[in-house]
């Protein structure tokens, strides 16, 4: 169990990143030694220093590294000498940052110094290295990313939220396969409830490509619910909402500014009215850690060996640890070899 983390990515890094590894430590998520922090040497030990963190520096010298104790007290450093920046071409970086942190520490994955990534670097750079050096796992044709949220049954998950924009019938099939195991297996629903994000709850509705896909669900033996129109995701009707990559992308982030829009909005009407400051923090706590994306970290990106963890670009050392906790949560209830075994059953 050792988690990369693109210590330079980030709108923040790399000050909050090494704070979110330092606040997974304290917590007992990880030992120090089971964080490995990529990235810029004289930065991350700077950082480091600064919190007063013990700490080694190590170089991936071809397929080969040599890192502290797992269980030790020591941070691992993985040099990189190139950070991708938040709005770089995911291409090009592909092809010119090759000793970018998001590039070793994909590398540290795919040679199986560490189980997964986690990543607040650009989103588009994270899935292109994802894809093209780690394997797709067993029967899954095209990846997606995961994104799960507090709704009012509890939470559920959304994928694809951006990986996927031209998917084909198969892939939002793979989908709903890959977010029902995710749900059965961290978040303990037996059987998990799928259904097709759509423009109308009715059977038939949607385009080609959406009818076509409620005829390998029904056959699939999931437990698939049917059509779900964008009222009900967040009432509890499905734990597992598959849609096509750009209309979950819209959806995600659509949810993320209401939420923002709406605290806003309370907040003004209760100053308005004379309420105390520090009655007005303790109310809306509870509502902001249910809306906030920093309480779930991250976005899995499933279909890939290895876990990868795709945090928001303006996370916070506390999303940055979330994100950590999700990671070794995943590792640890095997989530890829599960997922290899359903796609098997489903292909039987």
């Amino acid at each position: 169990m050792r988690i990369a983390l693109d210590a330079m990515g980030g709108d923040h890094a790399p000050s909050v990143t090494v704070a979110g590894a330092k606040l997974a430590a304290d917590e007992g998520l990880l030992c120090p030694g089971q964080i490995l922090l990529v990235g810029k040497g004289d930065q991350l030990g700077s950082e480091l220093d600064k919190l007063g963190l013990p700490h080694k520096i190590c170089v991936l010298k071809g397929d080969e590294v040599e890192l502290p104790p797992e269980r030790g007290e020591c941070f691992p450093v993985l040099l990189a000498s190139q950070v991708i920046g938040m709005h770089e071409n995911p291409v090009a970086a592909l092809r010119q940052q090759k000793d970018s942190s998001l590039a070793v520490a994909t590398r540290l994955v795919k040679l199986g110094h560490a189980s997964a990534i986690v990543s607040a670097g650009n989103t588009g750079a994270c899935v292109a290295f994802a894809i093209r050096h780690l394997k797709s796992l067993e029967g899954i044709r095209r990846p997606g990313i995961a994104v799960t949220i507090e709704g009012e049954d509890g939470p559920f998950t959304v994928i694809d939220v951006g990986a996927n924009i031209s998917p084909k019938a198969k892939h939002l099939l793979h989908y709903g396969v890959m977010g029902a195991t995710l749900q059965r297996e961290t978040c303990g629903k037996n059987t998990p409830r799928v259904g097709l994000l759509n423009i109308g709850g009715e059977e038939g509705k949607g385009n080609v490509l959406a009818k076509e896909v409620q005829e390998l669900f029904r056959s699939s033996g999931l437990n698939y619910i049917g059509n779900i129109e964008g009222q009900d995701v967040f009432n509890g009707v499905c734990d597992v909402i598959v849609t096509e990559g750009f209309v979950g992308n819209v959806l995600l982030k659509l949810s993320e500014g209401l939420a923002i829009h709406i605290l806003h909005v309370v907040n003004e009407e209760l100053v308005r009215a004379g309420v105390q400051p520090e009655v007005i923090n303790k109310s809306l706590a509870a509502i902001t850690r249910r809306s906030e994306y920093s309480e779930y970290g991250g976005a899995l990106l499933l279909g890939v060996e290895g876990i990868v963890t795709i945090c928001h670009g303006r996370s916070e050392e506390r999303a940055i640890k979330n994100a950590l906790k999700l990671s070794r949560d995943a590792v640890r209830c095997k989530v890829n070899s599960k997922i290899v075994e359903e796609i098997g059953k489903l292909q039987g």
